[in-house]
């Protein structure tokens, strides 16, 4: 799905919760792939909103979620998109037309490759280093040189980033509780760097995480 077609779904889901107060999401530095969504507020509590380029990340990572699903937070999901709250405000979603909603499936979501897997733990280190280089940009990093091996050329490339952008509007958004949508604005261009950081450094990695 591209990336215009995923903004536009997750406005359309925003927009029919009536959620307020949103952080908009331009990627997830938590998984490989591309995704939009928004962090916001909605009548009766949070609500989290995610559309995903690719259909098999929605089981993929609904399953981080699923421990808290119970009496005060459900799901509800279309092929390429969820939207996660109270169970009065996920009750008013409308599905987009072109993506319908379906029941959840509780199955086992499939396996990541193990390109997948590097491109999540990659994804993952951006989001941690760019916190470490923002609130302390003139301390180097214990285990650079690790992370420069097992990343190759992803670490300047975030570094770069953050300096283009202003490390003090990411500062302020640590200030204020709003790290992680702060720094997704990078995700795209730095991730594009650890898919080239995998082919260079394939032959030489096991799996990182979940993939086996």
């Amino acid at each position: 799905m591209p990336a215009g077609q995923m903004q536009s779904m997750a406005d359309a889901l925003r927009r029919s919760v009536s959620c307020q107060d949103g952080d908009a999401l331009l990627d997830d530095l938590a998984f490989w792939d591309a995704m939009r969504g928004y962090d916001c507020s909605a009548p009766s509590g949070p609500m989290f909103i995610r559309v995903y380029e690719h259909a098999a990340s929605v089981p993929q990572t609904v399953e981080e979620w699923r421990d808290t699903f119970g009496a005060e937070r459900t799901i509800a999901r279309g092929t390429h998109w969820y939207v996660i709250g109270a169970p009065s405000d996920v009750a008013a979603v409308r599905a987009p037309g072109s993506d319908p909603a379906i029941a959840d499936d509780v199955r086992e979501p499939a396996a990541l490759s193990p390109r997948q897997d590097y491109l999540t733990t990659c994804a993952r280190y951006i989001a941690s280093e760019g916190e470490r280089y923002v609130r302390h940009p003139d301390r180097r990093s214990g285990s650079a040189s690790q992370y420069e091996t097992l990343f190759p050329g992803v670490t300047a490339q975030l570094h770069q980033a953050i300096d283009r952008f202003g490390a003090e509007r990411l500062r302020a958004a640590i200030v204020q509780d709003r790290w992680p949508a702060a720094l997704t604005p990078l995700g795209p261009g730095v991730k594009a760097q650890c898919a080239l950081a995998y082919d260079e450094v394939q032959d030489s990695v096991a799996p990182l995480g979940g993939a086996s």
